[in-house]
């Protein structure tokens, strides 16, 4: 094809153009070759958010890291509900109050599903993982009695509002950093076996076969030996123990004859006693520890539970005005007609203002040691169950004393307070 003058020129043009056009870009860097469109990979643009550090340095203003700890599943779940509620409400009213200039307390919470294995799994995760600054809770002792040794070595401090196990507060090593708002199974044990002994000549013991039920059982036959008084029986039910398997038990406190039983149990077991009795047309005056407050013993017995008499400390057929305006508030924050629990609940929140009392303290909500001082030096404080003159001191780590408690009887489904027990 012959080519044109015309085409020539325009030929030239484009040279020209093309040249001037790789000049100016010349850098004397080497340009990376461009891929198709088809070959380029676009990646997004990411923005990543700042992590949140939480930490109980100095002059971190971040929340209050407080573990609560519990079993708010499985059986005995209702002890980890009244824990779990009073433990909030308190929060609520600290944090509404305007925390410690300002920081709020932050639960971080663990199931320990009344489950030993699980309750050191739950301790160590947030003394090593979460890094709380103190922990709180746990209702069953052999949970408890598991949990010390790690807390005490950590030098965390712990507020133990259900759990009664005498033992647990007296873990080896000083300064001690567990402290308790609950009832003391040493001034339990003192507390029934003086009724007993004084309205009964013919005692029988019976327990669970678990540490807290033999630490029941060991707490009350020291007592009795005191009191030069003899059981006509003493014997142990598995925790697991349907109808069937107490009735051989029953057969044995036939055979006994007492005037009492002193249970030493949880409620559910407690209940599944009463029905097999029943069913074997006996029965006898009952008489237990504040774990016989559980609701589990009368959705069991069914009624049958009447009668029982139960150590308390706090009930809510109460009439004094704050304690019946924070059972109002309960049933309209929970939305339900009737505290479950509701010992456990109020130890729960008194346990905790108590802590956010002492973490008001200088340098408390900062450093694990500050605060473990400023529970020992906390000064008056008008509680929900009682006047705390002061709770807590060096060596004695126990809110509670003998005189804080008294009898409860079961009837109606609810626990009533008897001012005179046996008369």
């Amino acid at each position: 094809m012959k080519i044109r003058p015309v085409q020539v020129a325009v030929l030239a043009v484009l040279a020209l153009l093309t040249s001037l056009l790789l000049a100016a870009c010349d850098t004397s860097v080497e340009t990376p070759v461009a891929a198709t469109p088809a070959a380029i990979n676009v990646t997004p643009t990411v923005t990543i958010a700042p992590t949140k550090v939480t930490s109980v340095g100095p002059n971190l203003a971040s929340d209050i890291r407080v573990g609560l700890m519990g079993p708010f599943t499985g059986p005995n779940g209702s002890f980890g509900l009244a824990i779990k509620r009073g433990a909030q409400m308190a929060v609520d009213d600290f944090n509404k109050e305007g925390g410690v200039n300002g920081r709020r307390i932050a639960l971080i919470e663990r199931d320990d599903k009344a489950s030993v294995n699980d309750g050191i799994t739950n301790v160590k995760d947030l003394l090593d993982k979460e890094k709380v600054l103190a922990v709180f809770g746990t209702a069953n002792n052999q949970v408890g009695l598991a949990q010390a040794p790690i807390v005490q070595k950590s030098k965390v401090p712990w507020i133990i509002p259900v759990a009664s196990g005498t033992k647990i507060t007296q873990e080896p090593g000083s300064p001690n950093y567990i402290f308790r708002v609950a009832m003391v199974d040493h001034y339990q044990s003192q507390f029934i076996a003086g009724y007993a002994s004084a309205q009964y000549k013919n005692i029988a013991i019976i327990y669970e076969d678990s540490p807290s039920g033999l630490l029941g059982r060991d707490d009350l036959t020291e007592q009795f030996k005191e009191a030069n008084v003899t059981p006509v029986m003493v014997d142990s039910y598995k925790v697991t123990a349907t109808m069937d398997d107490l009735k051989p038990l029953i057969t044995k406190l036939k055979a006994a004859e007492p005037d009492v039983i002193i249970n030493w149990g949880s409620g559910s077991i407690a209940g599944n006693l009463k029905r097999a009795m029943k069913d074997l047309n006996l029965d006898w005056p009952m008489v237990g520890p504040w774990m016989l407050s559980q609701p589990e013993f009368h959705n069991v017995a069914n009624g049958l539970e009447t009668g029982t008499y139960v150590v308390q400390a706090f009930t809510a057929d109460t009439s004094v005005p704050w304690q019946v305006e924070f059972i109002n508030r309960y049933k309209q924050q929970f939305k339900t007609d009737q505290l479950d629990f509701p010992g456990g609940v109020a130890q729960a929140y008194d346990a905790m203002r108590l802590l956010c009392l002492a973490l008001k303290q200088p340098g408390a909500a900062e450093d694990r040691e500050k605060l473990r001082l400023a529970l020992e030096n906390i000064g008056p404080y008008e509680g929900l169950i009682k006047n705390y003159d002061k709770p807590f001191s060096n060596p004695l780590h126990e809110a509670f004393t003998e005189k804080d408690y008294f009898f409860a009887v079961w009837r109606d489904g609810k626990l009533f307070r008897v001012n005179n027990p046996g008369k």
